[in-house]
């Protein structure tokens, strides 16, 4: 029986990843930084990446590692664990024996591009550029973006010699997610309802990171490879259809539209205030394709729809208790 690694064991991907990959019956070891998971039948082991980046100990034994753990918010330490990190942790797998590493990138690593349409031939943000004129969005997005775009980048220049997978996530979405839109203001609402969520439900990208990691390890292949692939649902919709399927089955005004705010008028505002000259699409305009990922034989046990109708659902058994 296959041991999988999983870092960052303890976030709300991996809580999800666990199961998924037992259910294929896998072993897991989980790490996790302070407090240990409530998972069952889990191997967890503690380790800061902030205090040492010798993964020997952590990847003995396993035949392949999900590498989950990021640094999304403190700009000061995504180098160190973003980038340092995921490197060492390669190395290691690859000296311990691991036939497969699944790197939990994102669609971040596009940026903001020039075409609406993005697949994984898209040209991905440089690095070593000033992030504002490529990508329209908050200075510590920025930083996650440059460091999980470096760290692709110091995968491929390691050239491993086992089997790598970049997961490219979307919005990864709970039930509470699909639903936080309606908490917005009325001037948010305006400015982005007609723009995509590019929701993914949380329990989708898990299954997905696993019939990765079976597709892989049951493999023939013996050539090392690096693949991309977006996770993502082209199903997501947009922040209006949300609201209008909360608002018809829930008659909670949270949830209720007026107009939206012109596409011209959003991408007028972002050359603006990103000082750009020339269009580059944000986030909610984009259309991310998983034609590669469905060409592997995956598909989703949910589906956005689906997964939009039971957190509906899950609201009204809470409003009625």
């Amino acid at each position: 029986m296959s041991t999988i690694l999983v870092t960052g064991a303890t976030g709300s991907a991996g809580r999800c990843v666990i199961p998924a990959l037992q259910s294929l019956g896998f072993q897991v070891r989980g790490q996790y930084n302070r407090e240990r998971g409530l998972e069952e039948h889990v191997d967890w082991r503690q380790m800061n990446f902030l205090e040492s980046l010798d993964f020997g100990p952590l990847v003995e034994g396993c035949d392949a590692v999900v590498h989950l753990a990021a640094e999304v918010r403190d700009a000061s330490r995504m180098d160190r664990v973003n980038v340092e990190a995921t490197r060492a942790l390669l190395a290691a797998a690859q000296s311990g024996g691991a036939r497969y590493f699944g790197y939990a990138s994102s669609i971040v690593v596009y940026g903001s591009p020039r075409h609406r349409v993005v697949d994984e031939s898209t040209p991905l943000l440089d690095p070593h550029a000033p992030m504002v004129r490529q990508y329209n969005a908050e200075p510590y997005m920025l930083q996650y973006a440059r460091t999980k775009t470096l760290a692709e980048v110091g995968i491929r220049d390691f050239q491993p010699e086992i089997s790598v997978d970049f997961y490219r996530a979307a919005a990864v979405a709970d039930f509470d997610r699909f639903l936080e839109a309606g908490n917005w203001s009325y001037i948010r609402k305006f400015g982005a309802a007609y723009r995509r969520t590019q929701y993914i439900y949380t329990l989708d990208v898990a299954a997905a990171i696993a019939h990765l990691v079976t597709r892989s390890l049951s493999s023939k292949e013996d050539r090392p490879r690096i693949e991309a692939f977006n996770i993502c649902d082209e199903d997501c919709g947009t922040f209006r259809d949300v609201l209008n399927a909360a608002y018809s089955a829930t008659g909670d005004p949270r949830y209720k539209l007026g107009a939206d705010l012109p596409i011209i008028l959003d991408l007028a505002k972002d050359l603006v205030k990103y000082r750009n000259t020339v269009i580059r699409y944000p986030l909610g305009m984009l259309r991310f394709s998983n034609a590669k990922l469905i060409a592997t034989g995956f598909r989703f046990p949910t589906g956005v729809k689906l997964a939009l109708e039971q957190a509906i659902a899950k609201q009204l058994r809470q409003r009625d208790v």
